[in-house]
């Protein structure tokens, strides 16, 4: 599960992009004197998503700042913590999440300052979910399914992504109506790319709404869209993007034509050719989706690519058809 999780997840790493750009312009936070948790949560918490007298608290950057330093110290958090102190963590983080999600325009700035402003809060927004996913805690289910069905961008993305981290937590499977809505109507390739992905691992195998759902994602798109909703489809039993998935394990298509997509800083969508990197990472998701299917064609494929040229390829290729072969024996010995 894992496996199919994190490798079609490189697909969307564009989504982090504006929390990159932040650091870069701002720096990190302070390190002069390091913080406890409980701090970092009380500076947060202080700010509360409002504003006195029509000023700015307390300041946009410190808060950022805070939130990133604790989504940071988060991922160590059996060092720091305890688990009824962790507990304790992931409902305050639960509460920031819905106060500032209903404060998210709430912003007294003017001109460029409102934009650095905006930027900031954006930013700050981001990593408390990163902060709150990462405490792994039943809590923070439910106000990451919030920020789903607010369809606000691009943290639907983000709080899309978490929730996929989350996947183990039983409770997480409740986030699959939310996503079907936003996918149902959303044009936005990080976040259909981000809910395809994340849908293969919370939905219930040949779930009929959501294999319909994807189907439609996958017919209204093409490029990085269109094969993250086949192979979310594979995973989930459903043969519904076969010639998809027979595209993307075909080396010689993927390679064809300029079908990596770039976006630039105004919009714009620059087309390359497929780096070596992005292909094969490309034809294992697709051997391992593909691999949840009988269907003999696919299965040809497989086949096919034990001659391809990367070790790595033809490793894989081996090893599923060996894993197959050993499944048929099994069966047919009981």
């Amino acid at each position: 599960m894992g496996r199919w999780f994190g490798t079609p997840l490189l697909i969307i790493s564009t989504i982090v992009g504006g929390a990159v750009v932040v650091v870069l312009l701002f720096g990190g936070p302070s390190t002069a004197e390091k913080r406890t948790i409980d701090e970092l949560l009380q500076v947060l918490e202080n700010s509360g998503g409002e504003r006195s007298a029509g000023i700015l608290l307390p300041q946009e950057k410190l808060l950022w700042q805070s939130a990133l330093e604790l989504s940071e110290r988060l991922t160590k958090k059996d060092v720091e913590l305890t688990a009824e102190e962790l507990d304790t963590v992931a409902r305050r983080l639960a509460t920031m999440v819905e106060v500032d999600l209903a404060n998210l325009d709430r912003i007294t700035a003017f001109d460029d300052d409102l934009s650095v402003q905006r930027e900031l809060r954006s930013s700050r927004f981001d990593f408390l979910l990163r902060a709150l996913a990462r405490t792994e805690c039943d809590e923070a289910i439910d106000p990451l399914i919030k920020v789903v069905a607010a369809g606000r961008e691009p943290y639907v993305a983000v709080a899309m992504q978490q929730l996929g981290n989350l996947h183990e937590l039983p409770g997480a499977s409740r986030a699959v109506e939310a996503i079907v809505a936003v996918l149902e109507k959303t044009d936005r390739a990080e976040t259909l790319l981000t809910g395809c992905t994340v849908l293969s691992v919370l939905a219930d195998r040949d779930d009929p709404r959501v294999i319909d759902t994807l189907s439609t994602v996958r017919l209204a798109n093409e490029g990085e869209v269109e094969w993250a909703a086949a192979l979310a489809q594979a995973r989930l039993g459903s043969n519904a993007g076969k010639s998809t998935l027979l595209d993307l394990m075909d080396r010689s298509h993927l390679e064809s034509g300029e079908k990596y997509e770039v976006r630039d800083e105004s919009g714009g969508i620059r087309r390359y050719p497929m780096p070596p990197n992005r292909v094969e990472a490309l034809l294992i998701a697709a051997m391992d989706a593909a691999a949840n299917l009988p269907d003999s064609d696919l299965w040809g494929m497989i086949d096919r690519l034990k001659s391809d040229p990367s070790p790595a390829i033809r490793g894989r290729a081996t090893e599923l058809l060996k894993r197959r072969a050993e499944s048929v024996t099994s069966g047919e010995n009981s």
